[in-house]
């Protein structure tokens, strides 16, 4: 019981509109000390209050529906008007009719607020009940029409179902948009009915799993589906069995769709862990042939597309490699620079491993360049000591000499400064290492002096 009175009293003090809360909290106390006839009339008043608030919110933005409702308040509230109280009669008689047709509430909510509305009647007006009878309700009666009333109406803003959904869909087509996890939470999900929550996170599920060409859309359907694939992991971090639910209901779709359409779904989607929720037996065995053959034909054609590489980064994830299998014999199978191009999509500890290997493996001068700039270096912050020592032993033993040539000496430097995350002791390993190059002067100079750990030899 405690615990139920805790979970009203945070309902209650999360009524939205500031001049109605004081009517909520004082409807709540007449349900605390068993006054239940006035908690239920207070209860009702509060709800008119609150949805004349939030239609007169909707009308101020265009929405014709919401006119004649707040055209008739107004007049009401006209001084010396003669009409005042049937006009607020008529306006309590038809709200709910006005609210369900703006999408303030669902046909659930309205059946519950018409209960309310009626016992309200039985409360106030004794007459009512035969033999002139009181209507004695309860007190857990009185608190289930209170909950009922916060939970339609009363803790929500004044957002409708398709009208949300209509600015989530132009903030996320904006060829400006930016995801901020912050904003997007608070704006399209924590500040929402659930309801209208359902249709959102079922239209980002559609789009990012299927990326459906719409002409009515300025963006293209992969660039779209991207941008609904981070606003369903942003949806999935705060409600992931929502999340799975409607991603559930668009496979069997995915299952049907085009192989390009089914290996994009897996690259921007696979690290979702509602994603894999969601997917039949079926579509992950098909998925662990398609990493089969990705690893194939690359080491045929030698190289990968860029979904063919979105997919191949879903290797960092412990979850996928058990879903499938294929993936990680697949990325250690890819030629050099491939592998290289996948650690570089997503750097991660996963990869770390393997680039002393890389390194080993440079042929020529562009290779090494490309090993460089693609794959150590953005995997620069992630590097321990250990890890530091064999890429810096791998760079300095290439037996071709082939990690010297261009720009590595300055791709050195720069993995020096990239490393400062180690402290003092990366000092101490570079200086090692830097010292085996004393009897090289050009491959010291081009280092030792820009990292600031030794001064330059002088000619001769």
């Amino acid at each position: 019981m405690e615990k139920r009175m805790l979970d009203l009293d945070d309902l209650v003090n999360r009524v939205v509109n500031p001049d109605v809360r004081p009517l909520v909290k004082e409807a709540h106390r007449c349900y605390a000390t068993g006054a239940a006839r006035a908690a239920i009339v207070l209860t009702w008043t509060a709800t008119c209050a609150d949805l004349i608030h939030k239609i007169e919110v909707l009308k101020e933005e265009g929405e014709a529906d919401a006119r004649a409702l707040v055209q008739d308040v107004q007049r009401a509230q006209r001084p010396s008007e003669p009409d005042a109280v049937p006009l607020m009669l008529n306006v309590e008689k038809t709200i709910l009719d006005v609210a369900e047709k703006l999408e303030l509430i669902d046909r659930t909510h309205r059946t519950q607020l018409e209960r309310l509305r009626e016992d309200r009647h039985l409360c106030a007006h004794p007459s009512l009940r035969p033999m002139g009878e009181l209507y004695v309700p309860t007190s857990e009666y009185a608190r289930a029409h209170l909950v009922a009333a916060l939970d339609a109406v009363l803790v929500h803003q004044p957002s409708q179902g398709q009208r949300v959904l209509n600015s989530f869909i132009a903030h996320a087509a904006d060829p400006a948009f930016t995801f901020e996890a912050g904003y997007l939470g608070h704006t399209f999900f924590d500040r929402v009915r659930p309801a209208s929550r359902a249709k959102l996170v079922n239209f980002a599920a559609k789009f990012a799993l299927l990326q459906i060409e719409d002409d009515e859309m300025p963006l293209a359907a992969p660039m779209f589906a991207d941008r609904m694939a981070q606003c369903l992991r942003l949806f999935s971090d705060r409600d992931q069995p929502l999340t799975a639910e409607h991603l559930g209901r668009h496979m069997p779709r995915l299952e049907k769709a085009e192989p390009a359409i089914q290996l994009a779904a897996l690259g921007r989607l696979g690290d979702l862990p509602a994603f894999w929720k969601a997917l039949a037996e079926p579509m992950r065995t098909l998925y662990n042939t398609k990493i089969q053959t990705i690893a194939a034909q690359t080491v045929t054609n030698g190289y990968l597309r860029p979904d063919e590489t979105r997919a191949l980064v879903l290797v960092t994830r412990p979850e996928v490699r058990t879903s499938l299998p294929a993936l990680a014999h697949a990325f250690a199978s890819l030629p050099l620079a491939e592998q290289a191009r996948v650690i570089g999509a997503q750097p991660d500890p996963y990869f770390l491993p393997y680039l002393p290997g890389l390194l080993t493996a440079v042929g020529n001068f562009d290779q090494g360049e490309f090993v460089a700039s693609v794959a150590i270096l953005p995997s620069a912050s992630l590097l321990s000591l250990e890890d530091t020592k064999a890429v810096l032993r791998a760079w300095w033993d290439n037996e071709r000499g082939q990690t010297w040539g261009r720009n590595m000496p300055a791709y050195l430097v720069s993995l020096y400064f990239f490393t400062a995350h180690l402290a003092e002791a990366r000092d101490e390993i570079w200086k090692a290492y830097l010292e085996e190059l004393r009897p090289f002067p050009d491959r010291f100079n081009a280092i030792a002096p820009a990292t600031g750990l030794a001064e330059e030899i002088a000619p001769g």
